[in-house]
């Protein structure tokens, strides 16, 4: 296998040429390589034997955050994700407002929950609650913070930590929901009508934080997110949200 490697200013272009089976290639490994890489687009090989692009994250906690476009999401395999998705233990949110900025936050699990690894998966919610919006269609991008096995027990605490702030809530009731599902609806099919307010779901947008330098990902890595965590939690979408446009989530 030959690895060429280009880069011109801001992009970079990686060509995986396989004479066996492509290994991927992820931001983290990016920024491990040369740790002066700057933040921006780059094409990287997937196990699939696909090139796809990514915006990588190369400052925010630490950087090497891979985030995928929507058109991207079609030219992968839920293998070729679970391949790229190493770091169970954070996830980097972006979040494109109506005023161009574009603010993040790093969630990860309750201090009761490190045990268990953040889900992150390509179209498939299996062992986890259904999202709410199955007809928009595939592909999806889910994260989920608890097994619907755990989360419908009623267990004392349900939520995610985001910028280091405690965002429980106490479950009243078996819904197992506690994720954010994103969707690109490439079908235009209408969203749902479902509306659960909730402090979970406000407290996403109020602990936000704006990166330093201000800058911005390209506008098509974002897509309309729901947000669930049920039972006495909230359901929320970015369609709801005055201020905000669509989300977008980066792993490493």
């Amino acid at each position: 296998m030959a690895l060429l490697f280009a880069q011109f200013g801001k992009f970079a272009l990686i060509v995986c040429i396989a004479v066996g089976t492509c290994k991927s290639e992820t931001c983290k490994d990016l920024l491990s390589s040369d740790a002066k890489k700057p933040s921006g687009v780059y094409v990287i090989s997937v196990p699939s034997k696909a090139t796809i692009e990514v915006y990588c994250e190369m400052g925010l906690n630490g950087g090497g955050y891979t985030f995928i476009s929507p058109g991207s999401l079609s030219d992968i395999t839920a293998h070729d994700l679970a391949s790229m998705f190493k770091d169970k233990k954070s996830l980097l949110i972006r979040v494109r407002k109506t005023d161009g900025s574009q603010p993040y936050a790093v969630l990860q699990q309750l201090s009761e929950y490190a045990h268990i690894p953040l889900r992150l998966a390509l179209s498939d919610h299996s062992g986890y609650a259904t999202p709410v919006n199955l007809q928009l269609g595939l592909p999806y991008l889910y994260v989920s913070f608890l097994p619907a096995s755990i989360a419908s027990a009623m267990p004392a605490t349900n939520g995610f930590n985001v910028n280091g702030f405690r965002n429980a809530f106490k479950p009243c009731d078996r819904n197992p929901s506690s994720q954010i599902t994103l969707f690109p609806n490439f079908r235009e099919v209408e969203f749902s009508r479902y509306h659960a307010k909730g402090a979970t779901c406000d407290n996403l947008i109020s602990r936000l934080a704006q990166n330093p330098s201000g800058r911005v990902m390209p506008q098509e890595y974002f897509m309309f997110a729901e947000m669930h965590f049920g039972g006495c939690g909230c359901y929320d979408d970015t369609k709801r949200l005055p201020s905000v446009v669509g989300y977008s989530i980066g792993f490493r």
